[in-house]
């Protein structure tokens, strides 16, 4: 009693103590009064560690104009405040200079809480009394007062207003993640201007069929020249044939002519259907792509050696696109970019939603 600090750059003198519950409940916290010569009272609250400054309109004059309809929010400063808190306080115990009979008094007080701040709403009858209340922590008590943070009552579970970590990370990463994903589109799009598809080669082969050590397979082929002109581009091979109820396979290789250097990728597909219990069935595909990146300028043909478990089959269409759009990289790198983001607000909502598990008027369903 009579100490002196500084909160917030104000001066301050404890001047009463206050121990209160909510009346019919088990729920206990402390007050502190303290007195600035120039502005008025404040009161700091501690409950279960968590420590808020709660102050009036000598402090906040714009509490006057605070936008209250008497329902379960209140907007004050262009910000939304919830109703978090109803209850009756009952004074418990006091020591200390009062302007009122804090012990007989009778309010009715309600909470309304935008994290970091909340709204106090004490009714007295019919008149209703406004205050701003501000989470502080203890460590800046300590300092202000002097005092050893050791000696301070340690948290229990998260405060009605104490401010996420989470939140501020989640809010801080949204805009930029969303610019970030704009930039790797409009990246995306610029390299398609600049580097536009094009078709280089397409074309349908007639399978043959011939015996090796007595049994059916199919003759290898060349394909006639084509030609890259960028300097360094990516290939999609897109291979197909109907095959029904088999399999096909393919191994190409690329082949420069001017240096015989080689690219080789394999690939195969199959398609299966039928009926059971009168329905239609089908899995698999009749198609594949592969894709080849950073081929160098220049001329270059097809070595195909097909393979096939239907002795009937006897097409296969080959198309080779340079600089195909890899809007797959492009998504899984826009995927990336929000993983971080999804897990802060994960987080973040995890610690909402038990900062209202204090509370009978949570949003969340438990």
């Amino acid at each position: 009693m009579g100490s002196t600090g500084t909160i917030n750059s104000d001066e301050f003198k404890v001047i009463a103590y206050l121990e209160k519950k909510e009346n019919g409940t088990q729920y206990n916290w402390r007050e502190y009064i303290l007195l600035n010569q120039q502005k008025g009272y404040v009161t700091l609250a501690e409950f279960d560690g968590h420590w808020s400054i709660i102050k009036g309109k000598e402090f906040y004059p714009d509490l006057d104009n605070i936008e209250d309809s008497n329902g379960s929010n209140i907007r004050f400063a262009n910000s939304d405040f919830h109703l978090f808190n109803k209850y009756v306080p009952k004074v418990t115990a006091a020591v200390g200079e009062f302007g009122e009979d804090v012990l007989n008094e009778k309010i009715n007080a309600v909470e309304f809480v935008a994290a970091p701040y909340m709204i106090v709403k004490e009714k007295h009858g019919n008149k209703s009394t406004y205050y701003l209340g501000e989470y502080i922590d203890a460590k800046e008590i300590a300092e202000g007062f002097k005092l050893n943070l050791d000696s301070f009552p340690e948290k229990v579970g998260i405060g009605a207003i104490q401010p996420s970590t989470w939140y501020n990370r989640w809010d801080t990463l949204f805009p930029i993640t969303g610019i970030a994903i704009v930039l790797v589109l409009l990246l995306h799009l610029l390299i398609q201007i600049l580097k536009p598809e094009k078709e280089l080669f397409y074309n349908n082969f007639d399978l043959v069929h011939h015996q090796v050590n007595g049994s059916d397979a199919l003759k290898s082929f060349t394909t006639t020249s084509f030609e890259i002109s960028d300097e360094s581009s990516n290939l999609e091979f897109s291979i197909s044939s109907p095959v029904s109820d088999n399999w096909l396979e393919a191994t190409i290789v690329l082949v420069n002519n001017n240096d015989n250097r080689t690219w080789e990728v394999s690939k195969g597909f199959e398609y299966y259907s039928g009926y059971e219990d009168g329905e239609s069935w089908s899995e698999g595909d009749r198609y594949a792509n592969i894709m080849l990146s950073h081929i160098p300028k220049g001329k270059y043909h097809l070595n195909v050696y097909p393979y096939t478990g239907d002795p009937n089959r006897d097409t296969l269409q080959i198309k080779v696109t340079a600089n195909s759009s890899l809007w797959r990289n492009t998504l899984i790198t826009c995927l990336v970019l929000c993983l971080y983001p999804a897990f802060c607000w994960y987080r973040m909502r995890n610690f909402e939603k038990k900062r209202w598990d204090n509370s009978d008027y949570s949003p969340y369903i438990s």
